[in-house]
């Protein structure tokens, strides 16, 4: 027997079968293992990264909400980055038969937000009234700016305005048959300016014809128009009753002082007034005056004893 580091050894005197026999012993019996080790449950890697995707995907959609409920609302934030502006829809603005250049500046001074004083400066006398006048000098639009229904937006200048109206005044004149003009040597300005004055005077729609009819015969005897309405024109306003100082003026526009054609049209004619001065009814009337009843009609005459007796009848109709 050795000794080492304090440590007895003992000798181990069992016989090798016996060894065998006690660690057969010592081992569990058949059936009764225990249990191997189960490893750690693996983690799903893939099954974490989707679901932070769609916790992200919440957050996002939540303030996308949040955001768009703002808006609607008109609530929160500067107001200048969550309102949206809407254009407000056009305005409807109509131009009846008759009017001058200044009564459709008075409408859209105040119908519209445009300006009567540029209305007025784009549609004066220029070169662009000479062209559509077939003219050696510069006229003004009148005449060209043909009476309609136009629709005004908030984006609408003056200038887009005067070329819808040049342009439907085109596209309706383009339907007038100018031959009886053509024969008697009238341009289509001279038709124009006749359709104006027609459109003045006229209030029964069947008398249009007529009337035109009598102005171009009085225009072939060398007589005067003698139309009040084209001394209105040139008093800058429509008057009801004209005085001697009126009917004096030197205006060229004076047919009740000057023969012939006024320089050019009184107003913006419609179609109807047109191609009645286009092919007017041949009458031998040269007279005509307002019959004072009530249903704005004329009588018609062919001499100066007919035109005395049409006006004492107008007069009785009066009261007079």
């Amino acid at each position: 027997m050795s000794e080492r580091d304090g440590y007895h050894a003992r000798r181990d005197y069992r016989s090798p079968a016996q060894r065998r026999s006690e660690e057969r012993a010592r081992r569990p019996p058949p059936g009764r293992r225990p249990p191997p080790r189960r490893r750690p449950p693996h983690r799903n890697r893939s099954g974490r990264g989707f679901g932070w995707v769609l916790l992200l995907a919440g957050i996002v959609g939540v303030g996308l909400f949040a955001a768009f409920s703002s808006l609607s609302s008109g609530g929160g934030g500067d107001a200048a980055s969550t309102t949206t502006t809407v254009a407000a829809p056009p305005i409807s603005v109509t131009f009846p038969e008759g009017l001058r250049r200044e009564d459709i500046a008075r409408i859209l001074e105040q119908k519209t937000n445009l300006s009567g004083e540029e209305y007025l400066a784009a549609t004066d006398v220029g070169p662009r009234g000479q062209a559509l006048a077939n003219s050696d000098e510069p006229k003004s639009l009148e005449g060209f700016l043909f009476p309609a229904t136009y629709q005004v937006g908030s984006l609408t200048t003056v200038d887009d305005l005067v070329n819808a109206q040049i342009d439907a005044y085109k596209t309706r004149e383009s339907s007038i048959n100018f031959s009886y003009a053509r024969k008697r040597n009238l341009t289509r300005f001279d038709v124009l300016t006749v359709a104006s004055m027609v459109e003045r005077e006229v209030q029964e729609p069947s008398e249009r014809r007529i009337v035109a009819g009598v102005m171009y015969n009085r225009l072939r005897q060398g007589m005067r128009l003698d139309i009040d309405a084209t001394v209105q024109y040139a008093l800058g306003f429509w008057k009801p009753e004209l005085t001697a100082t009126d009917l004096a003026s030197d205006s060229p526009y004076n047919t009740r002082k000057f023969p012939g054609l006024p320089p050019g049209p009184i107003a913006n004619p419609g179609l109807d007034s047109i191609a009645a001065a286009a092919k007017p009814a041949e009458t031998d009337f040269v007279f005509y005056v307002a019959r004072a009843d009530g249903t704005g009609r004329h009588y018609f005459a062919r001499t100066i004893d007919e035109f005395n007796a049409a006006v004492a009848r107008a007069s009785q109709n009066a009261g007079g």
